[in-house]
């Protein structure tokens, strides 16, 4: 809130680069409260490898689809709240509920034979390409 109003600094009146920064920062929060997996997708020449960084996520709460071209990545992480939390004096408490959901459009691939594994708090996926047809001779048709 601070930030908000103007300072006095070397008896200069400055206002703060709330208003410079604005359309710097307008699709993206300020704060570290909305985060995105980081995602590499690689083409390994026979299948397509993604690879996400998903720390702290639990391998229940991902869900990982492919439809119409489309990969799908979401997941949930609930903040549970018991009984004992109303007797807990936080000082600070920053963890709280989050999801997201990222798409990716993939194409050519064996659908039956996407595999994902989870370990360590990165998420690999295998999508195998389906074998494309060898290309024919090129014919020229002569124009009359």
């Amino acid at each position: 809130m601070k930030n908000v109003f103007p300072t006095v600094v070397n008896n200069t009146f400055t206002v703060p680069d709330v208003f410079d920064n604005f359309f710097n920062n307008f699709m993206w929060p300020v704060d570290d409260s909305y985060t995105m997996p980081k995602v590499d997708v690689e083409d390994k020449g026979d299948a397509y490898v993604m690879t996400a960084d998903m720390p702290g996520v639990a391998k229940e709460d991902i869900h990982l689809t492919y439809d119409n071209d489309m990969l799908t990545l979401s997941a949930v992480h609930e903040d549970t709240k018991d009984n004992t939390d109303e007797q807990k004096h936080y000082i600070c408490k920053e963890r709280s509920s989050t999801s997201f959901c990222r798409q990716f459009p993939v194409s050519g691939i064996k659908k039956d034979a996407v595999q994902a594994s989870f370990k360590d708090g990165v998420l690999t996926v295998m999508m195998p390409k389906e074998m494309q047809q060898p290309q024919q001779d090129v014919k020229t048709i002569e124009i009359q």
